[in-house]
């Protein structure tokens, strides 16, 4: 009967199971009738692991759809939308296991956690919390970005203004961990994880920074590390497995550090990254691959005055400083311009910020630390693949970098040797994994922002614009368009692939679509 390869992906970390079934007769002399039960139901488990989209970017973070089944490259409500359902404001993406898709959603102080039948789109349970106070989150995203996670047992969602909470694949809460609002700049959108049946929850912010593990079924902590110095971080982890430890990657303010699974201890740092983490870092064949995107590189997408200018426009008294009674509460000096066309999007609350000494007035000297700050940063626009240090404590190795068509949000999709970009504008790159070869730079039709990584399924990648267009490529090094779909809806999560599905998350709900036969 030979060998036969079994791919199964659980709950666990993916894993290839070889089993020789000569040697499974001979050893436990049972029947061909047992060994082709036995057989049946592996390959049955096999099947039905597949249909996972446990977190966000799906089965270990990577954006690839594990099953083989036939995915659709026109997307469009009159063809082959399944179904829609209408959901309250939110950004995270949808994760499935099964026949069950949980997302979050949130209105005014009620946060919710929602199942959703994939097969039907039909709401299975919906449960709420009220928050005593919402944080702050930046307009273009929500009080509700953070994706939720299951292994098939157990489903949790984290809210920045509450905290965790896990729930039964029957919506029956069985913890809750109530935390601190999480401030930042930003609001928060990192997602928690699973590795190996633990949960991984990172949180940067103004206040406490730490990465921990959690007993998933008792909401323990196993092991918990502070991050001095890192008051930000908008990145969802990754991890690189060695042939002796597993490692969590955590992608904070101007360094990516790595963990130790089992214990929590630091391992080494990458230093000189950007003040604004929001990639997730990827492993590959042995190599470690992070984005660093940095606004001073880009002039087009910062627009910082001179002090002088400012003085012009609210120097009111003439006193060569400006001070807060001139200026209105919620007026912003740093801009972001995303080149895009969609416009200016001021930076609430920056002013006040820069005010060091909290005297109520800014100072030349206290404007000229932000141009200084800005002007330090380390590196411009880059993909940088690495190696990890051989000993703790070491700097890795630069195997290669690439710095144009660099994106701020999306995360890079790697399929086949081959990594994939997708920025603002519609730039999407491609390159040889291993050695940072380009391939091809070309732009798409479809231009304006892009918070949706690229996701990959049945040799096809879908590229998502915040103006609702979703671009289908065929996968390879050679640049090819299969087909633009303008669902008409603004669009920030990230789609999720499983069963020949394409399941997609607008500001107004959910929708799925399929291949029509």
């Amino acid at each position: 009967m030979g060998w036969i390869k079994i791919q199964a992906i659980g709950h666990l970390a993916r894993e290839s199971l070889l089993f020789s079934i000569p040697k499974l007769i001979s050893d436990l002399m049972i029947s061909k009738r047992a060994i082709l039960i036995i057989i049946s139901a592996v390959l049955c488990i096999s099947v039905s692991a597949q249909k996972q989209w446990n977190q966000f970017r799906g089965p270990e973070g990577m954006g690839v759809a594990l099953d083989k089944a036939e995915y659709p490259v026109i997307l469009k409500q009159q063809e082959n939308q399944i179904w829609t359902i209408d959901l309250n404001t939110g950004v995270s993406s949808p994760v499935i296991w099964e026949d069950m898709i949980f997302l979050t959603s949130h209105r005014k102080d009620t946060f919710e956690t929602v199942a959703i039948n994939r097969q039907s789109g039909e709401l299975i349970w919906q449960k709420e919390v009220i928050a005593d106070k919402v944080q702050r989150f930046h307009p273009i995203s929500s009080a509700a970005a953070p994706s939720v996670v299951t292994n098939g047992k157990e489903v949790i969602s984290y809210f920045g203004s509450y905290g965790l909470l896990c729930y039964n694949m029957q919506g029956d809460l069985l913890w809750e961990r109530k935390l601190p609002i999480e401030r930042n700049m930003y609001g928060v959108s990192v997602s928690p994880i699973i590795y190996k049946n633990q949960l991984v929850f990172s949180r940067d912010s103004d206040e406490m920074s730490y990465i921990e593990t959690i007993n998933i079924a008792t909401g323990e902590t196993i092991w918990r590390t502070d991050r001095p110095n890192y008051n930000g971080n908008w990145a969802t982890p990754g991890f690189h497995r060695t042939e002796d430890k597993d490692e969590i990657l955590v992608y904070g303010v101007f360094s990516m550090k790595s963990y130790d699974f089992n214990t929590g201890e630091e391992l080494w740092t990458l230093p000189k990254l950007t003040d604004e983490p929001a990639t997730t870092p990827l492993s590959y064949h042995g190599l470690i691959y992070v984005t660093t995107y940095n606004m001073k590189s880009n002039p087009e997408v910062l627009g910082l005055p001179t002090y002088d200018s400012l003085l012009g426009l609210y120097d009111k008294n003439e006193n060569k400083q400006l001070n807060f009674e001139e200026i209105k509460e919620n007026t912003s000096i740093l801009s972001r311009y995303d080149a895009d066309g969609e416009g200016d999007h001021p930076l609430p609350g920056f002013f006040r910020g820069l005010d060091k000494d909290r005297d109520g007035e800014l100072t030349r000297e206290e404007y000229q630390k932000v141009v200084d700050w800005i002007d330090s940063f380390g590196w411009s626009n880059a993909l940088i693949a690495l190696k990890p240090p051989v000993d703790n404590g070491g700097l890795p190795e630069i195997v290669w970098e690439y710095e144009y068509g660099v994106p701020e949000c999306p995360s890079p999709l790697i399929k086949d040797g081959l990594a994939y970009m997708v920025k603002n504008g519609g730039i999407v790159t491609c390159l040889d994994a291993a050695s940072g070869e380009l391939k091809y730079k070309e732009e798409l039709s479809a231009g304006g922002p892009y918070y949706a990584s690229p996701v990959c399924a049945d040799g096809k990648i879908y590229l998502t614009s915040g103006r609702g267009v979703i671009t289908v490529l065929e996968e390879g090094g050679n640049f090819k368009v299969l087909a633009e779909n303008n669902l008409n809806e603004r669009i920030q999560a990230t789609p999720a692939l499983v069963d020949g599905k394409v399941y997609v998350r607008t500001h107004k709900g959910l929708s799925a679509y399929g291949v029509v036969k």
